[in-house]
């Protein structure tokens, strides 16, 4: 049942094209730069750099925060609900999820761009490893804020 000009396979592209263009903002120049600062890479873990012990503090506080954030705002959908409730309550919690990615993983980038450690580009692909889980699927919108199976299939079909 679609309610009141609300189309759940529109919210789902959306979602994707979402997800899509903040993956693409940090895979694309990371591997531009990679290739510019090729010669100049190097493997240095040293906690007195500034760029290492602000990623590392930032990393270790931005995503999951992000993360527990997006639970909360999951937790207060009421069963209840009607389905156009229950996935904007979902695109609010997912996108600020996704942004606490993507936040500490441009800071992460101009961290590498400016030290040129290879150490940091570790960092970068964890975050680009957690974003790409972060996905939006219509079996994964069901379970993190327990759809029933019918309104699953009012997603995907």
């Amino acid at each position: 049942m679609i309610e009141n000009d609300f189309n759940p396979l529109l919210f789902l592209a959306k979602m994707k094209a979402i997800s899509l263009g903040l993956f693409g903002t940090l895979i694309i120049p990371t591997i531009g730069s990679i290739y510019v600062i090729y010669n100049k890479l190097h493997f240095v873990f040293d906690i007195s750099r500034p760029f290492i012990l602000l990623t590392i503090i930032l990393f270790c506080a931005l995503l999951p925060s992000g993360y527990l954030f997006s639970k909360m705002i999951f937790r207060k959908i009421d069963q209840h609900d009607s389905l156009r409730s229950k996935l904007h309550k979902y695109r609010t919690g997912q996108i600020f999820r996704i942004i606490s990615c993507e936040v500490i993983g441009v800071l992460i980038y101009f961290s590498f761009v400016l030290s040129s450690n290879l150490l940091l580009l570790i960092f970068l692909f964890i975050v680009i490893f957690i974003m790409f889980k972060y996905f939006p699927t219509p079996n994964k919108i069901g379970r993190e804020i327990n759809l029933t199976q019918t309104e699953i299939e009012m997603i995907s079909n």
